[in-house]
């Protein structure tokens, strides 16, 4: 998905908040602000958002000599959602279904998002989640493909959804399915990374690999051999969140998208409106 102008403005705004997480020196903040701005004109029209993020990613880490801006961030989020892990449980195994339950709740996970806000109120998304359910969903042609023995690649997102995505992960066991959980490998915006992936719990449910990428959404030119190779092999691709719509929607193979729509371009690209919840295969 290559970049809009609309993205820009976003970007500036997730560079404030991130050298923000570190600094309150508005001298320093302000040259982080001008290299964002002597990078704009060097933007085009093939470049996707991931790749412009990440490269102010580095800057921030750099000038500002810090590993993981978003680490409390990430923390905070990943300990709420935890707490509330039981509870979500028994919202999924009071599903009919609860394999669709459980890929609602995944999206809903997918609020949890620091490239969008940093003010999140996860009881509330659940509630909103159980309630309205998905906008759009393919759920029918997945459980056509989800078969004994299939290899499901979830390519993961934030540190807080990856807790809910652990209740999808346990749905997809009662397939008797080979499930493999790809994250980040280095510190990028509030991505889930291995360490934090192992920290709640995530290898005792799925194959743990990293992706190899340093963009906040896998770009494959910028991914581990390992990690193309499962992408193209796999029988399954669950691809969650924005920034992972970015990086791979225009990649030759079937993906089962689930997220929520959080901006107008991306909404607007798959029939929804901001704020709804999907599941939708490209």
């Amino acid at each position: 998905m290559k970049l809009k102008l609309e993205c820009l403005p976003c970007i500036l705004r997730q560079t404030i908040e991130a050298s923000r997480m570190i600094t309150d020196n508005e001298a320093f903040i302000k040259e982080i602000v001008d290299e964002y701005a002597r990078m704009i004109p060097e933007i085009n029209s093939e470049d996707i958002a991931p790749v412009i993020v990440s490269r102010m990613q580095h800057i921030i880490k750099s000038k500002l000599n810090v590993n993981d801006p978003y680490r409390k961030f990430k923390d905070t989020n990943m300990r709420h959602a935890l707490r509330i892990y039981p509870e979500v449980k028994k919202i999924i195994e009071s599903y009919e279904d609860p394999l669709l339950g459980s890929l609602i709740m995944s999206a809903t996970g997918n609020s949890i998002d620091a490239g969008v806000s940093l003010d999140v109120d996860i009881d509330y998304i659940v509630k909103n989640a159980v309630e309205n359910g998905f906008a759009y969903s393919n759920y029918n042609i997945f459980k056509e493909k989800l078969k004994s023995g299939s290899t499901v690649l979830i390519v993961a997102d934030n540190a807080g959804e990856a807790v809910f995505d652990m209740l999808l992960i346990e749905e997809l066991m009662n397939f008797e399915v080979d499930i493999v959980y790809a994250v980040r490998d280095i510190p990028v915006l509030n991505d889930v990374t291995v360490a934090e992936a192992r920290e709640i719990g995530i290898p005792q449910k799925a194959r743990l690999i990293s992706s190899g990428c340093d963009t906040p959404g896998c770009v494959l030119a910028r991914a581990s051999q390992e990690f193309v190779n499962l992408f193209f092999s796999a029988d399954i691709v669950i691809s969650k969140g924005q920034g992972n719509l970015e990086g791979l929607s225009d990649e030759k193979r079937p993906i089962f998208f689930l997220l929520k729509a959080k901006c107008n371009i991306v909404a607007s690209m798959l029939g929804v409106n901001v704020g709804d919840l999907l599941f939708k295969v490209m």
